[in-house]
């Protein structure tokens, strides 16, 4: 993707990564959830002594997506026991793939997805493997075009609201 770039993102981006964080996620979920439950939620994920300890786990990193020189998202991956699920060594999850609403629609999404698999494939992983929300049909489906497949299904909470997200991997 020209001009896309990933940079890690470190202690000092703490700030830009709450509001990136909060904008990102309200955007895609706010109208879907109950406010109640959908603030609770942004309170508990992205506080930042929440964010600061994740920015500190050596088995989380958080990358910065920039198109050009603007940021246009964020990209959080675990590997280990920071792993929501699994936590198998030859797995790499993709936690968070956000684009900002104005930068969607230009392929950035699946540069940063295609950026996470050569990541994993070069820390000798052998899948990656995320969770989506089974009533996010349009990411379902841009998953699936990108070789992912659904496994399995967890529970994921947004305040007290338990939803269902699809387990879907793609082997490397």
């Amino acid at each position: 993707m020209e001009n896309a770039t990933l940079r890690l993102c470190g202690a000092g981006d703490l700030e830009a990564l709450a509001s990136l964080s909060r904008e990102t996620f309200t955007h895609a979920f706010a109208a879907l959830n109950n406010p109640l439950d959908f603030q609770q939620h942004l309170e508990e994920a992205f506080n930042p002594e929440r964010l600061r300890a994740e920015l500190g786990n050596p088995d989380t990193r958080f990358y910065f997506l920039y198109s050009a020189s603007q940021l246009a998202g964020y990209m959080k991956v675990n590997v280990g026991q920071a792993q929501t699920e699994l936590r198998e060594p030859e797995g790499m999850e993709v936690e968070r793939l956000y684009v900002i609403a104005e930068f969607q629609g230009r392929g950035l999404g699946a540069w940063m997805l295609q950026q996470a698999g050569d990541l994993a494939r070069k820390e000798g992983k052998r899948y990656l493997w995320l969770g989506v929300w089974e009533e996010n049909l349009a990411a379902i489906r841009f998953y699936k075009r990108h070789g992912f497949a659904i496994f399995d299904k967890h529970p994921y909470y947004v305040g007290t609201d338990r939803q269902m997200d699809w387990m879907m991997r793609l082997d490397l």
